[in-house]
C-alpha cells in the first residue's frame, strides 16, 4: 500500500512539473477565428497560456506575481458580449415595431372608444393612452440601452489588456 501511495505520489509530482506555458495559434480563416495548436496560416497569432497549477490557485497573489495571458479567453469574452449586444439591439427594434404598431392603433381611435376610456374627447383619449404606452414600452428600452452600454464599456475594458 505505502508502495502504490508513494507512486500516485510521484507521478502527481511530475504532471504538476510539466511545461508551464502552452502556446496556441490564432488564425482568421474564412473570415472565422480559428486556434490551433500548430501554425495554422502564415499570419498566425502566436498565443501563448500558462497552465494552471491547481496547487497554486488557492494561494494569495502578490502583486509582482505576473498574470497569465488570457488572450483566448479575452477574444472569447468579447465575442460573446458582441452577440448579446446584437440581441439587445433586435430587442429594442421589436419594442419599437411593437410601439408604433400599438400607436397606430391608438390613432384610430374613435369617438365610441373614447366615451368608454371616460375621456371628454377623442385627442384626449389618444394623449391618455399614448402616455400608457409609453410607459409600458420606455423603461424596458432603456433598461436595454443601459445593458448594451454596459457591455460595450466591458468590451472595450477587455480589448485594452495586453
Amino acid at each position: 500500500m505505502a508502495k502504490l501511495i508513494l507512486l500516485l505520489y510521484c507521478l502527481g509530482a511530475c504532471a504538476v512539473s510539466m511545461a508551464n506555458e502552452v502556446t496556441v495559434y490564432k488564425c482568421t480563416i474564412k473570415g472565422v477565428p480559428t486556434f490551433s495548436q500548430t501554425p495554422c496560416a502564415e499570419d498566425a497569432q502566436v498565443i501563448t497560456l500558462r497552465n494552471v497549477n491547481i496547487m497554486q490557485t488557492n494561494t494569495p497573489q502578490s502583486e509582482n506575481t505576473p498574470v497569465a495571458d488570457t488572450s483566448v479567453d479575452d477574444y472569447l469574452a468579447v465575442q460573446q458580449i458582441e452577440r448579446d449586444i446584437v440581441q439587445l439591439e433586435l430587442n429594442i427594434k421589436q419594442y419599437q415595431q411593437e410601439y408604433a404598431q400599438k400607436k397606430q392603433q391608438i390613432d384610430y381611435m374613435t369617438q365610441d372608444k373614447a366615451n368608454r376610456l371616460g375621456a371628454s374627447s377623442i385627442a384626449n383619449a389618444i394623449t391618455t393612452e399614448t402616455a400608457a404606452l409609453k410607459q409600458r414600452f420606455d423603461p424596458q428600452i432603456k433598461q436595454a440601452q443601459q445593458q448594451i452600454e454596459a457591455l460595450t464599456q466591458k468590451k472595450q475594458q477587455l480589448s485594452q489588456q495586453p
